[in-house]
């Protein structure tokens, strides 16, 4: 059975599309002039994608290059509710501290935030990215247990000092720069404080109660409020692969999609009215559908995370918001853009999106600033706003900028679409009066294809009739390119 199979598939090389009688060898003449061109062309080529994948990722990498030193830029509310040495410790703490390398803390006095509520809920409106406060009378309830007895056995090390921060606004930089930073700066406060009244305590401390002695070793510690938890997994991949889904799926359907148009003469023969309602449609069904497979993936995804069906829905619609804009921008660059532009394009729209979401602004150089009108970057805002129940609400700002991409959008890729149709009704006119002898036969028999697929160096007339064919061939397909942009099936 192997044998008969391999014989069969022996017996491909003898028909005339694929014998080498018909066919020229790498080193003929035939290619002399083409030798060099196909280099040259390939060459060219894949210098510009590699320079391109340069240029976009060290674009990407910048971002985060030397952010350290720039985690002066988020801010830090400290209130000092007690009015004695653990406050004093604070402050001594914070100038030990204080540098690039370290959030900047701005102290407020209780009159501001009269209560750890209002300190929480500035953290949660997004003012700060954190906050830190010492506890009303705690100096006096140190003192208080040094001396032993009750209030030393009743002594809590963790009511010295309380801070706050949310987890859910890019997870990763909340825990790495924001929480690490406060827990730093208390453990840094306790160093101060024994340094500052160390000396002056100990003699005053009851060296027979267990109790007193522990407050003394261990007189300061924190407690932690965290906004809104962010327990799941998954977390790193929300604000980097997740935000480069949405632009290039739709860069994938737009392969279909155009495809589908070329097939069937959409641009041509439909009205243009009722062509742009059909590619509406299609873009909007497909835009719900892909929002709905990615919210569906979060969900699944969420492990033990604190989200509701209400927030499923509105992250649904917000993504839908996000690909249709990506949907809009590309099917109008692939409309009136070149061809061989395309990559560039679309991988330069995915870089530059995702660099805004990848990490908070605040710890980006300034040139990347702009990023804040990108749409991937608004999206994630209103995403975060959604899964924090209101917390750190830009809504003010990203929304008026969302919706302004999704009109701008609509209205482009409109105008790209009535410039295709009309390309495409007058390449099919051209079409119509060309010669009917340039059209190719469709079947042909063994000795005519034998006869037709000769060697182009030994039948000379013939090789230019080809020549001439393919060229033309090469121009219909160029035309259909440029009206369709890229498509599957191919537009040629």
């Amino acid at each position: 059975m192997l044998d008969i199979t391999f014989l069969k598939f022996w017996h491909i090389w003898d028909l005339p599309t694929i014998n080498k009688r018909n066919r020229t060898p790498y080193k003929d003449d035939y290619w002399k002039g083409i030798r060099t061109k196909f280099f040259v062309q390939t060459a060219a080529g894949g210098v510009a994608m590699m320079v391109l994948f340069l240029v976009c990722c060290s674009y990407l990498y910048g971002t985060l290059y030397r952010s350290s030193f720039r985690h002066e830029n988020m801010h830090v509310l400290a209130v000092q509710y007690d009015e004695g040495v653990i406050s004093q410790a604070l402050s001594t703490a914070y100038k030990e501290l204080q540098g690039p390398t370290f959030p900047t803390i701005y102290f407020h006095s209780p009159d501001d935030y009269p209560t750890p509520e209002d300190i929480y809920a500035s953290v949660r409106r997004g003012r700060f990215r954190g906050a830190v406060y010492t506890t009303e009378n705690a100096s006096s309830r140190l003192e208080a247990a040094f001396q032993g007895g009750l209030a030393a056995s009743s002594y809590n090390t963790t009511k010295a000092l309380s801070y706050v921060w949310n987890q859910e606004y890019y997870t990763t930089f909340a825990e790495s720069v924001v929480q690490a930073s406060l827990q730093e700066l208390v453990v840094a406060v306790g160093v101060a404080y024994v340094k500052i009244n160390g000396t002056q305590a100990f003699p005053y401390v009851a060296r027979s109660d267990p109790a007193a002695i522990q407050a003394f070793l261990n007189p300061i510690q924190a407690a932690e409020g965290d906004i809104h938890p962010d327990p799941k997994g998954a977390s790193v991949f929300f604000s980097t692969v997740s935000m480069a889904m949405p632009a290039l799926q739709q860069f994938f359907f737009l392969l279909v999609l155009n495809g589908v148009c070329r097939q069937h003469q959409v641009y041509s023969k439909m009205t243009i009215r009722s062509s742009t309602i059909v590619r509406r449609f299609a873009g909007i069904i497909y835009t719900l559908g892909a929002s709905l497979g990615q919210s569906g993936y979060y969900w699944a995804f969420r492990e033990s995370w604190d989200v509701n069906g209400v927030q499923f829905v509105l992250t649904w619609m917000t993504l839908w918001l996000l690909m249709h804009i990506h949907l809009n921008i590309l099917d109008a660059f692939a409309a009136v853009l070149p061809l061989p532009v395309m990559p560039f394009i679309i991988l330069i729209w995915i870089f530059i999106n995702i660099a805004t979401t990848v990490s908070p602004l605040e710890l980006q150089p300034g040139f990347y600033h702009w990023g804040i009108c990108l749409p991937s970057h608004n999206s994630y805002l209103v995403l975060v706003t959604i899964w924090t129940g209101g917390a750190n609400n830009r809504l003010y700002r990203a929304l008026p900028i969302l919706f302004s991409w999704w009109i701008v959008g609509n209205v482009v890729s409109t105008l790209a679409h009535v410039r295709a149709c009309q390309m495409a009704f007058v390449l099919e006119r051209f079409e119509e009066i060309r010669p009917q002898d340039l059209e190719a036969p469709s079947i042909l028999s063994e000795e005519e294809s034998e006869t037709r697929f000769q060697r182009p160096a030994t039948q000379k007339s013939e090789e230019n009739d080809g020549l001439g064919r393919e060229k033309t061939m090469e121009d219909r397909a160029m035309e259909q390119r440029k009206i369709y942009g890229p498509s599957i099936p191919p537009a040629f």
